[in-house]
């Protein structure tokens, strides 16, 4: 099987994802693409999570095509082949339904960086996008031009979409955006949340990110 292991980490990482609310029923989406090769894996359109197997993967280029793989792939496709092909600094890309970032989807509403163990993940404030139709182009340009060079971004009423260079770092800035959305809800009900100054922002998600390369170098 092509790119067994790659697949066996995707499938697995989907079930994370639905176990810890990130997603629920098939909504939702990952892809991570193998750096050596270029090929990218990801989840099939409307496959269940709890059943996901390395078989169920869905093996593409950079630009969709399908080269291995029984089920049709993701419906978000072109979203996610356009930001690997834009972001050499990222291999994962997490599409997300968790209940307080979509509530900021909502009131499109950026998440505010207000807890050190968030800003190592998002390095930032996490931005909206305007309402668009997913699963287009269109919508991938959009997207895309949002995110920038950053770690996440919210989908105006729908959800969120995390990145990282894979799918256990991508894992960890997704439940990052979530938990900021969460904190921040509950604090404002107590008073005025105080963010962190940007320049300590800056400097922990640089560690953060040291941090991810050395691992990833020790697995080279």
């Amino acid at each position: 099987m092509l790119l067994f292991e790659l697949r066996t980490e995707v499938a697995r990482y989907a079930r994370k994802m639905y176990d810890s609310q990130l997603v629920r029923a098939s909504q939702g989406n990952i892809s991570a693409r193998d750096p050596k090769s270029g090929l990218i894996c990801i989840k099939p359109s409307g496959g269940d999570y709890e059943s996901l197997t390395a078989e169920d993967i869905v093996v593409i280029d950079e630009h969709g095509k399908v080269v291995e793989g029984k089920w049709s792939p993701s419906t978000e496709t072109p979203l996610h082949t356009l930001i690997l092909r834009r972001r050499h600094d990222i291999h994962c890309v997490m599409h997300t339904h968790s209940f307080y970032a979509s509530a900021f989807s909502v009131v499109h509403k950026p998440v505010p960086v207000i807890l050190a163990e968030s800003a190592s993940c998002l390095g930032g404030e996490v931005p909206v996008t305007p309402y668009k139709r997913s699963g287009t182009e269109e919508f991938a340009e959009l997207v895309a031009e949002v995110l920038g060079d950053g770690a996440a971004v919210i989908w105006g009423n729908h959800g969120a979409m995390a990145v990282g260079t894979n799918p256990s770092h991508t894992f960890s800035v997704a439940h990052a955006l979530e938990d900021s959305a969460r904190i921040y809800t509950i604090a404002r009900q107590l008073g005025d949340p105080i963010t962190l100054p940007s320049q300590e922002v800056h400097e922990l998600h640089a560690l953060w990110l040291e941090h991810y390369r050395l691992k990833a170098a020790d697995h080279a």
